[in-house]
């Protein structure tokens, strides 16, 4: 969309709160307001000022959980690392 022409402030805006209203939850999604559910994401750098900096995920906060972006592991409100996942394993999949 950014490369459409769109901003990068537009950009965003399209992706939560137009997105939330576009499947119809808008009352409970999209925007951070009382009585709204609160998943959100710590950004490293500012996707404002480049719409890659969406990637630079620092912390994931769900369903009051938060997480370390780069691995998944929970760090509050208490510490833990995720089960491994099938397609971790480089082996895994190969015909043998």
């Amino acid at each position: 969309m950014q490369s459409g022409g769109m901003t990068n402030f537009e950009v965003l805006r399209a992706a939560t709160l137009h997105g939330a209203e576009a499947i119809g939850y808008a009352e409970d999604l999209g925007s951070i307001e009382v009585g709204k559910l609160a998943d959100l994401i710590v950004l490293v750098e500012n996707p404002l000022e480049n719409i890659r900096n969406t990637n630079t995920i620092k912390y994931v906060m769900k369903n009051g959980e938060l997480f370390e972006g780069d691995t998944l592991n929970q760090i509050w409100p208490k510490q833990k690392t995720p089960p491994r996942m099938w397609w971790w394993d480089e082996q895994q999949g190969d015909s043998k």
